[in-house]
């Protein structure tokens, strides 16, 4: 019993200990503003003592610990809210109300006044409204290539309003084509080609508004079937002239305000952008404005250069218009233009554009199934403000998390978010400052007026016991909010202290108690600066404060390194010695990214739920045995293939009728697939891609799985199409297998005669050679027997002899 009595007041010590040390510092920075109230209640969880002391200094007057009992008024502006605005939520049947009456935003004003560096909560509900309205405006490329995709799309134009009908009784419909200026180098603009540039084609041109948005889709199968195809020289074509025109032309359109609004965008080719009107001598930036004539065409594509992919995200912004890039090539290029544009996402669509009708549908349900909230904070001038968003979305018991978007929104569902809003500083002018929070394609808004509140009631002219000329403050400050507000030439907690020491009525002593920051105990100026006049000043510019106690320097994360690096790491601000981080960032020097930085874009969980999140970076745990690893603990080394092997067969056997549930076996799979065209917009959400052969056909078949924590259970999406391999051509391969084979025997053969030939050349020249410097003598044989010989006869004595 004594032991526990003991450790129970170990906590109680511990706790007090710790209580009184987190006073004591925030009193330490709350006495840096102690010149004056305004600055006082600039600093987070500072409070100003207004009531006058008689013959006491200002010290303590900023305080975090003021009570009662301490002082007698204080000033503690205290953040607040004022709803303005506040329609109800639209809570009707689908027959019951018109577009006008839908209200999916609560509430629609607020008045706020806010501290420097206190964020405040307020909170946002939003609710799907049933049935809203939908205004759907295809715009096609009409070049020849595109001549089977008008066709297809005429046919498609009744099942296209059918399926949107089934989405939304509110539903409009509208057309317009595209091909690029006509002016050379674009179109061929010679009298005999431009009346026919191609075969069954009309004269090109820039855009043209075929048919405004209407609700009757046998205008749109009419529009879209009687219009011409036309043509072009260049490959790429004039898509984002007529994609700009769409968005801003709100009256020629037929766009409706409270509406949402799909601009379907469908080509085979590429496009020109910003830049490319050179080539023509367009050297005109466009100016984003519209400019159709009567007939709905575009007249100004030989005077205005293309716009450029930041005008093009800009006026999808604006106009809150949700692009899809329907295309049958260069999706790569395409996905890159949609990641650069609001409100866009892309889908590739067959050579003919057979399934556009299901690409709309689902490219539809993706966009109409999250809410994200954004704000203009960040765009206006001088408007020092930050808001963070948390939702806990459909999960209701969860606690709220830091996000601006929720996924999986039906119709009737509501979603509430928290909008924390932080005045980082307050501006000179002081004015009130006004943005306001939009759900992105939609209209609905929340207005929030903003007042920053930057002084004290009791610094008004008007203020009760406001004195100008006091005889407390030597007859030349003003007393107002308890303290002595000087002259330029005079200092000193009553204005004792005078530039002009002539006018001087310096009390050294009590002066130099001023500079006390505790009159018990302690030195002159915390022992880093002297005393002039109860005036600190600090012996170098790292120091400040009232009584040079805050260093400037241990703010910096190489601390007396000057220079090396910057107070707070450049992520916040030093207050005292002590960083206070902007938002975004933690740590003592604010060098680590908050847990934002730890989730997985797409998702909501810290390091997948898998982790510890530290500075910014996730700390991987084990589970069950299983390693994870990644940025976000996303990736599992020891099980490749994740969920996908448990729902194999059950999207096999459900969506291609095939595998080893095929049958009635089937009926047993809890899981239902949702099919798609395709998978690329849940893989980038962060969706887990599955590949599987089957075996019935040789070919693939793709799903993804997703976790959603708000049903506790699974969402697959399957491609409707299997990716089969192309057959095998047997007589090619023969025949190139034979062909090989012959080719290199002859190349054998011709190497071997090459070689011969050089050697053979090679030994002839040097026969010759040798043959050239070969030397015979002259000599006689010697078997050689002449046939004459001569005789001398000794005994012959005549005169002359004898033969």
């Amino acid at each position: 019993m004594v032991g526990d009595m003991w450790r129970w007041l170990l906590v109680v010590v511990v706790v007090a200990h710790h209580t009184t040390d987190g006073q004591m510092l925030g009193d330490r920075r709350c006495q840096t503003y102690d010149d004056s109230c305004s600055s006082c209640i600039q600093a987070p969880g500072c409070q100003w003592c207004s009531a006058f002391a008689g013959n006491s200094s200002n010290r303590n007057r900023c305080s975090s610990s003021l009570n009662s009992n301490t002082c007698s008024s204080i000033v503690n502006p205290q953040n607040k809210h004022q709803v303005l605005t506040n329609r109800p939520l639209t809570e009707v049947l689908k027959s019951e109300q018109t577009s006008r009456d839908i209200v999916q935003l609560a509430p629609q004003a607020i008045y706020l006044q806010l501290r420097k560096g206190e964020p405040y909560n307020i909170s946002v509900r939003f609710r799907l409204a049933m049935d809203y309205p939908v205004d759907l405006y295809y715009l096609m490329d009409l070049s020849n290539s595109m001549r089977d995709d008008k066709e297809n799309l005429a046919n498609l134009g009744k099942s296209l309003a059918e399926t949107m009908r089934n989405l939304t009784s509110q539903f409009k419909l509208g057309f317009g084509s595209y091909v690029d200026k006509v002016v050379m180098p674009y179109a061929n603009i010679h009298p005999l080609r431009i009346q026919s540039p191609c075969t069954d084609c009309a004269t090109p041109y820039s855009f043209r508004n075929n048919l405004p948005l209407d609700a009757d889709y046998r205008k749109f199968t009419e529009y879209v079937r009687k219009t011409p195809i036309s043509g072009n020289v260049d490959a790429p074509e004039g898509g984002l002239d007529a994609l700009l025109q769409a968005m801003v032309c709100w009256e020629q359109i037929g766009w409706r305000k409270q509406a949402r609004r799909l601009l379907i965008l469908s080509t085979d080719a590429t496009f020109h952008h910003a830049g490319d009107g050179r080539l023509a001598g367009i050297v005109t930036p466009h100016d984003g404005r519209c400019y159709l004539n009567a007939t709905g065409e575009y007249t100004h594509y030989d005077r205005l250069d293309y716009p450029s992919i930041a005008q093009i995200n800009a006026a999808a912004r604006d106009n809150q218009v949700n692009i899809i890039f329907a295309v049958s090539r260069h999706g790569e290029l395409y996905k890159a233009l949609s990641d650069q544009i609001a409100y866009s996402s892309h889908g590739m669509l067959d050579s003919s554009s057979s399934n556009v009708v299901a690409l709309v549908r689902d490219q539809y349900n993706l966009i109409s199934s999250e809410v994200k909230l954004t704000d203009t904070s960040s765009t206006i001038p001088g408007t020092p403000l930050s808001i963070r968003y948390f939702s806990s979305c459909l999960d209701k018991g969860a606690a709220p998390r830091l996000t601006a978007s929720c996924r999986g929104i039906k119709e009737g569902d509501e979603v509430e978010f928290i909008a924390q809003i932080t005045a980082e500083d307050i501006p000179e002018d002081e004015a009130r400052r006004s943005f306001t929070v939009n759900i992105t394609t939609f209209q609905d808004t929340l207005t929030l007026q903003v007042q920053l509140l930057a002084n004290c009631d009791c610094e008004l002219p008007t203020a009760p016991g406001r004195e100008p000329n006091s005889a407390q403050c030597s007859g030349v400050g003003t007393l107002q909010c308890g303290v002595c507000q000087c002259p330029d030439l005079y200092y000193g907690n009553k204005c004792q202290c005078s530039r002009d020491r002539s006018r001087d009525t310096d009390n050294s002593a009590e002066n130099a108690a001023q500079c006390l920051a505790d009159p018990k105990e302690g030195e002159v100026c915390s022992g880093q600066g002297v005393c002039e006049c109860g005036e600190c000043i600090c012996n170098s510019p790292s120091l400040s404060g009232k009584y040079c106690e805050c260093n400037s320097n241990l703010c910096l994360a190489s601390t007396g390194m000057t220079g090396q690096s910057e107070p707070c790491s450049g992520r916040g601000r030093c207050d005292c010695g002590v960083c206070a981080c902007h938002q975004g960032w933690s740590g003592k020097f604010c060098e680590c990214p908050d847990a934002q930085s730890c989730i997985m874009p797409g998702t909501f969980d810290e390091c997948s739920g898998r982790g510890e999140c530290a500075c910014g970076v996730c700390s991987c745990h084990s589970i069950d045995d299983v390693l994870y690893t990644g940025r976000y603990c996303e990736e599992c080394s020891t099980c490749s293939s994740g969920k996908c092997l448990e729902f194999r067969d059950c999207v096999q056997c459900r969506v291609f009728r095939t595998g080893p549930l095929a049958g009635s076996a089937c009926s047993n799979c809890t899981s239902r697939p949702r099919v798609l065209s395709n998978l690329d917009a849940q893989v980038e959400a962060g969706a887990r891609l599955c590949t599987f052969v089957d075996e019935s056909t040789g070919c693939d078949y793709n799903f993804t799985y997703e976790y959603r924590a708000s049903s506790q259970d699974y969402l697959l999406f399957a491609q409707e199409t299997q990716q089969c391999p192309e057959a095998l051509d047997v007589l090619g391969v023969v025949l190139g297998v034979i062909g090989g084979v012959v080719a290199i025997g002859l190349l054998t053969l011709l190497l071997w005669k090459v070689l011969t030939t050089i050697h053979d050349r090679r030994e002839f020249a040097k026969f010759e050679n040798e043959r050239k410097n070969v030397q015979f003598g002259t000599a006689k044989s010697p078997i050689y027997k002449p046939a004459t010989g001569t005789f001398v006869n000794p005994a012959f004595a005549g005169a002359g002899g004898s033969q």
